[in-house]
Order: C-alpha cells, then structure tokens, then sequence
C-alpha cells in the first residue's frame, strides 16, 4: 500500500527544452522544476513560460523554450 503511495508522489510530468543563444546550447528542465519556480514567485502554476525566466546553467543569461521539441541532445 505505501509503494503506491510513494510511486504517485513522484509522478514524472515530462520535460521542456530550452535554448541558449549565448552559449548555442539546449538543455531540459522538468515541469515540477518550473512550477515550483512559478509558485514561488507568481503564488500559482501552469503549463505556460512566458512569464517565467529559465537561465542557461553555464552562463546566466535568460534562454528561450523551444517551439517543437526535437532530438534529444543528450
């Protein structure tokens, strides 16, 4: 019973791409990632990016979400 529990607390939600101009590199971030980044900030969540700023782990500059997810890089 707790296994099933415990499988539901850590449901995968996917992934999104982003991309780094400054860098020329893409990386993915989870959803749960980006969703507490919203409730911290905005006291809500959803499955939009446009008010939420995702920066490059390298170099710090803000990156875009990709459009159409495509091959994965890694």
């Amino acid at each position: 019973m707790k296994k099933k529990k415990q499988e539901r607390e850590h449901e995968d939600f996917g992934r999104v791409m982003f991309y780094c101009k400054h860098c020329n590199k893409t990386f993915d971030m989870e959803w749960e990632t980006i969703w507490n980044m919203q409730e911290l900030t905005h006291g809500y969540v959803g499955y939009h990016l446009y008010d939420t700023y995702i920066c490059c782990p390298d170099c710090g500059e803000r990156a875009e979400a990709l459009e159409q997810a495509g091959p994965n890089p890694f």
